[in-house]
């Protein structure tokens, strides 16, 4: 093709045509241009698709990330419940049927409401990626971006309170082995015992209803894990779905 050219351009010089030789030279200009402006969007179209495939594979993991972060949300909050109810019917000393509250259904409630710990576990891996690689302006909703950038603000704020509540569960296990027998109370659930059996000593975790220390503990371990549900857990909920709705609006975008 460039010898076809040349040949063309010699000849207009050989037979003296400058005039046409000029107009022939800017056309060459111009098709070469053009050739340069379409090579040019060809490479950028190549490239905004390849964004796009890139974009749309994050979206998908972000997706499979974020639902399973919501179950666990679900499940944790489940469980923190399961916990609270145990709790509340200790510090009001009622069971489920309204009868006296006997020394063995005590210890079923106290050890199915502190021998759990509850925390948020979300799945790691896609957001921290993108994060630390410093790829997330790969998503080009900016709603989205800022969701997910607020994502380790959201998380600060629950481990807090899960903190709180944790330091409770501990102090409550230690009044127990300080003041309470926790063999026997093991034994009163269905917890798998690996061969412990209960123990000779006659003393009692039903005695823990009478110490202050005891009462005002299992009443704040309630209400911190009222809040943890009622606020914490369900603002990280909360964002997690808008987070879903906003990954599903750009997949089908």
């Amino acid at each position: 093709m460039i010898k076809f050219f040349k040949q063309i351009r010699r000849n207009l010089l050989k037979d003296g045509k400058t005039g046409k030789y000029l107009k022939y030279a800017i056309g060459e200009i111009v098709l070469v241009m053009i050739g340069i402006l379409l090579a040019l969007q060809v490479n950028n179209w190549n490239e905004g698709r390849k964004r796009l495939q890139t974009e749309k594979h994050y979206l998908n993991e972000l997706k499979i990330e974020f639902t399973n972060n919501f179950n666990e949300v679900n499940r944790v909050m489940g469980k923190n419940q399961l916990n609270l109810d145990n709790a509340l019917k200790i510090a009001n000393h009622e069971t489920s049927d309204s009868t006296i509250l006997s020394n063995s259904e005590f210890n079923r409630l106290l050890f199915y409401a502190i021998l759990g710990e509850i925390q948020y576990r979300p799945s790691p891996g896609v957001l921290n990626g993108l994060l630390n690689a410093g790829k997330l302006e790969v998503i080009r909703n900016k709603a989205l971006r800022s969701k997910l950038s607020s994502w380790d603000g959201i998380l600060l704020k629950v481990r807090f309170q899960e903190e709180e509540h944790s330091i409770l569960r501990y102090k409550l296990l230690n009044i127990v082995y300080a003041k309470g027998n926790f063999r026997n109370g093991f034994s009163d659930t269905d917890y798998i015992n690996y061969g412990l059996k209960p123990g000779n000593t006659n003393n009692s975790n039903f005695e823990l209803l009478n110490n202050q220390e005891f009462d005002n503990l299992i009443s704040t371990f309630y209400l911190t894990g009222k809040y943890l549900n009622e606020y914490y857990y369900k603002e990280l909920k909360l964002s997690i779905e808008e987070t879903l709705n906003l990954i599903e609006t750009e997949l089908h975008h």
